[in-house]
């Protein structure tokens, strides 16, 4: 009975601090973006009864989360994050521009079909039952991966990026000078393997091995300029401490750090900076922006489909009907700009490419993923990585998730390194 209570607690205050979550973005999106971002086409057309069938929604999904909790507490944590990135800032824009339900429904499509696969596990074990590799073999791939790299730039590069300066031309001179093979690389690297050997070796206990992840990350930096870098590295170190060993706990905390960083962040903005700063990047950007996103591509994409015509192998089959990229386009129409590359997540991928067949598809693609991962009861610790890959399937297409995005390698690595040990 007393670990039944334990259970229930540490259920409840997660769904508790996911509501209060809802309506903070819902406070930020009528102060804020409607005010502050209306050029983008944020805007104040509430609907009370699409307002009340989103917090039904919203009620249902944690109903399912309760079955997930008590089924995986991996998928439970991945669940939660995908309620609080694509559920809430689809249906705040649902219900509060009074908008299109397409976007919305391919949400709730693409949660519905996650619970019900990503929970169930294959018989790996089997296939399981070896030594994780050394920590040479480790540091020898990411090393192999940085060899081209680091022979087209070697040392010539800006100390002024480490402290945010010179970006912009550092990003310049890194897009002028590498090569198609050394990008796949670059990408990979920053992605998925030098996070995944920084947490290896933290768990491990292997500081030194640790230190070469943190410089190798920090070399990727000073030649490229590309923030994800940073937020790679921030992001694995800040899971490998928060929480412990526990996905609940790790959940529990996220949700505890969002919800001061949501009250605080204005305050900063106020009275430090004078400005919108860390409400227009952290808010705006990473929540809504993804969102409004959606709802451009299913109205753009409402009488025509792509069929994968701008990926390599379906653009020999199928031509696209417009002369730029997708992308490209949604910037043009929707925001006045042609240099705006407003690229976006597997819901908008997969309807432009076919409709809500592509969605259903592309939604059981990335289900079938996650139960793999599911399968493998892979440490806590790594929650990182895969706080990262939910961002990735938020803002890329799949096929650029699965090749350029390097999910195959974390396929791979979850299988050979990732697991959990004694």
């Amino acid at each position: 009975m007393a670990s039944v209570l334990k259970i229930n607690k540490h259920f409840f205050t997660i769904s508790s601090l996911l509501v209060l979550v809802s309506f903070i973005l819902e406070i930020y999106y009528v102060l804020f973006l409607s005010t502050q971002f209306e050029y983008f086409g944020y805007s104040k057309e509430f609907n009370i009864i699409k307002y009340i069938e989103i917090k039904l929604y919203l009620a249902f999904f944690l109903w399912i989360s309760y079955y997930l909790f008590k089924k995986s507490e991996f998928i439970f944590s991945i669940f939660t994050l995908l309620i609080l990135f694509f559920y809430m800032p689809n249906s705040i824009l649902y219900a509060f521009m009074d908008n299109i339900r397409g976007p919305l429904y391919s949400v709730n499509l693409f949660l519905i079909l996650f619970s019900l696969i990503a929970s169930y596990k294959l018989n790996l074990q089997r296939f399981l039952k070896f030594n994780p590799p050394s920590s040479l073999l480790i540091s020898g791939i990411a090393i192999a991966m940085l060899i081209p790299i680091f022979l087209t730039y070697k040392f010539n590069f800006n100390l002024n990026t480490l402290l945010l300066k010179d970006i912009y031309e550092t990003r310049e001179s890194f897009s002028n000078n590498i090569s198609r093979l050394s990008n796949y690389l670059y990408n990979w690297e920053v992605k998925i393997v030098v996070p995944i050997m920084l947490a290896f070796f933290l768990i491990k206990k292997k500081y030194i091995f640790a230190s070469l992840s943190f410089l190798i990350l920090i070399y990727l930096f000073v030649i490229s300029g590309n923030k994800a870098v940073y937020m790679t590295s921030i992001v694995t170190i800040f899971f490998y401490f928060l929480g412990g060993k526990s996905y609940i706990q790790k959940t529990k905390y996220l949700l505890l750090f969002l919800i001061l960083a949501l009250l605080i962040i204005p305050l900063i903005d106020e009275f430090l900076l004078d400005s919108i700063l860390f409400r227009g990047t952290f808010v705006m950007r990473i929540f809504f922006f993804p969102a409004l996103l959606n709802y451009c591509y299913f109205d753009l994409f409402s009488e025509v489909s792509l069929y994968f015509s701008e990926n390599h192998f379906f653009n020999l089959i199928s031509q696209s009907p417009f002369d730029v990229n997708s992308a490209y386009l949604i910037g043009k129409e929707y925001f006045d700009t042609n240099e705006m590359y407003a690229n976006n997540g597997i819901i908008s991928d997969g309807y432009m490419n076919l409709g809500y067949i592509g969605v259903f598809l592309l939604s059981l693609i990335v289900s079938f993923v996650f139960m793999f991962f599911n399968s493998i009861k892979i440490d806590a610790r790594y929650y990182g990585i895969f706080f990262i890959t939910v961002f990735f399937i938020l803002s890329a297409p799949i096929f650029t998730i699965f090749v350029t995005g390097g999910l195959w390698l974390l396929i791979a690595f979850s299988f050979f390194i990732m697991k959990k040990t004694n």
